[in-house]
């Protein structure tokens, strides 16, 4: 299986959109984000699922009705054999599509955090070792949030400390998470399959294992 991928600005991907194409599910769920940046990101990432089955498997983007389950990645309507998975962070918004479930995160940090307090929260001991040897710690650890949480939603799971505390994550070469830096943003994908881009592929990519503890 081929995965599908795309990662772009929120605001260029709203420039490209037409008027009036969100399907009844998807507006009804707009209309309950009160934050405008919450609502421009969910709208980016609507078109930006459409855009993206449009490319792969052809047709106009409008033409592609999508579902908004709550609480859930978007559906493709009349195609359960398809399975998307949306991320979006700071300006940015990312999709993947399959034939399989997947999951996908995307981190694009506008603020300083307390980077060692969220270690002391998330990570295991191995995890912790893993980012004091490294040089960049935030950069490190944001790589690290984005393939526990990738791993997390092909499961179908919510992100909570006390879970991550029971994945362990390790830099491996036949691993089933793959993380990409782009300019700006980091992502991470689960799809245990060969990723077809569809927008610049970033240069830098690695490969990691999640365990269960």
């Amino acid at each position: 299986m081929t995965v599908h991928i795309a990662c772009g600005a929120v605001e260029a991907l709203l420039a490209q959109a037409p008027e009036a194409w969100l399907s009844a599910s998807e507006t009804a769920r707009l209309a309950t984000l009160t934050s405008a940046k919450r609502r421009d990101q969910f709208t980016a990432a609507r078109w930006q699922a459409r855009w993206l089955l449009a490319r792969a498997l052809g047709g106009d983007p409008v033409a592609w009705t999508l579902e908004a389950p709550h609480d859930a990645p978007p559906a493709v309507a009349g195609r359960p054999d398809l399975f998307l998975s949306i991320s979006h962070s700071g300006g940015f918004t990312a999709c993947a599509l399959g034939t399989e479930p997947l999951g996908l995160d995307l981190e694009a940090p506008q603020r300083r955090r307390d980077i060692a307090g969220l270690i002391d929260l998330c990570c295991t001991p191995g995890e912790r070792a893993i980012l004091a040897r490294s040089a960049d710690q935030e950069a490190a650890f944001y790589e690290l949030w984005t393939v526990k949480e990738a791993w997390l939603k092909r499961r179908g799971e919510w992100i909570a400390p006390r879970r991550l505390q029971q994945l362990d994550a390790r830099p491996a070469v036949d691993g089933d998470v793959q993380t990409w830096d782009g300019m700006g943003w980091r992502l991470a994908l689960w799809a245990g399959d060969q990723a077809h881009w569809w927008t610049p592929r970033p240069p830098t990519s690695r490969s990691w294992r999640v365990i269960e503890l």
